[in-house]
């Protein structure tokens, strides 16, 4: 199974290489991308509580704006982070910040970009600006990007110790293929019963974004030709009390994930979410829904690497099975053909 994205050698060293051309000491960095160019480093920051890495991924210039007011601009990096280096998104936001930042620092020195080194609007714009790049593999798509420099880069940037355990998880995982297809194998016997709604129930806020990183390489990957599943995130306990009652006793046509952070802090808030887990668990394996349960210690990022590698090895065995393709996405480009 040769993947440039899972080739954890040649991923290595790219990052190795590159991760010193952001070489400012930034007490904050904020990265804007959306998709796949910003999920990954975000699941990995959120898993890890790293609150000096900052996500601009919506179009919201009033919240852009008030972030802009917290932040000591002298100190902080900004990543502009797109393969194909068009991602309308990302490009306005660029030059919203350019005209909000301008008078203020030196763009050069504190914005940074990664994207595919060929012409393009951003790489232009970094051209323009005397910017410093970082190329975006071109053979890796944003979905399967999580051990590239698009994660590994904005994801390590304050934790940069951590990253040799990370991908030490990954490569744990290469060695653990029959697990990947084993789940593959359980998620299409689930489809053929009819159950077309993955749940992913999170019992612990540093977990969400893996949730959503999920969510996207599921849905993307595999939501094609009518085939595929819809992938649901659920954070947990929050949503006990508004979704519960249709996941226990709606239409049996979801099928069940518990993701769970084990906390080494002993107090009163961590052992009540550890017993609404536990409960969830044992509620729905009476109701005959035996959940998939997923168990993270905190800052565990080896348990986090080879998690997310046996997700993406689990697709690709879906994908055969399904008979899909999980390397394009071709409808997404039906809505950017009616962009005006």
């Amino acid at each position: 199974m040769n993947y440039s994205f899972l080739d954890f050698e040649k991923l290595e060293k790219k990052f190795l290489l590159s991760s010193d051309i952001i070489s400012q000491k930034f007490e904050n960095i904020v990265v804007i991308g959306f998709g796949g160019s910003t999920q990954g480093s975000k699941a990995i920051n959120s898993f890890l509580n790293e609150i000096r890495v900052i996500y601009i991924d919506h179009l919201h210039s009033e919240i852009i704006d008030k972030l802009l007011v917290t932040l000591n601009l002298e100190k902080t990096g900004f990543i502009f982070i797109s393969k194909s280096g068009k991602t309308s998104e990302t490009l306005s936001i660029f030059e919203y910040l350019i005209d909000k930042c301008k008078n203020k620092i030196n763009i050069s020195n504190h914005f940074f970009s990664l994207t595919e080194d060929k012409q393009s609007q951003l790489h232009d714009f970094a051209l323009q600006h005397s910017m410093k790049s970082i190329e975006h593999d071109p053979d890796i798509g944003g979905r399967f990007s999580i051990f590239s420099n698009t994660s590994l880069i904005p994801g390590f940037y304050f934790n940069s110790d951590l990253c040799k355990n990370f991908l030490e998880g990954g490569r744990e995982a290469m060695e653990e293929k029959g697990l990947a297809e084993d789940l593959a194998d359980q998620l299409s016997q689930s489809m053929k019963n009819n159950k077309n709604i993955a749940a992913y129930l999170i019992y612990g806020h540093e977990l969400l974004e893996v949730g959503n990183w999920k969510k996207q390489l599921f849905a993307e990957s595999l939501g094609k030709n009518g085939k595929g599943f819809m992938p649901v995130v659920s954070e947990m306990t929050k949503d006990q009390h508004s979704i519960l009652q249709l996941f226990l006793d709606g239409p049996r046509n979801v099928f069940f994930e518990i993701m769970s952070m084990e906390s080494d802090k002993v107090n009163l808030i961590n052992m009540t979410l550890s017993n609404h887990m536990s409960a969830m668990n044992e509620t729905l394996i009476k109701q005959g829904l035996k959940p998939r349960i997923s168990i993270f210690k905190e800052n565990d990022v080896k348990k986090l690497g080879f998690y997310f590698c046996i997700e993406i090895l689990t697709v690709i065995f879906l994908a055969k099975l399904l008979n899909v393709d999980p390397f394009v996405q071709e409808a997404v480009e039906l809505q950017k053909n009616n962009l005006s």
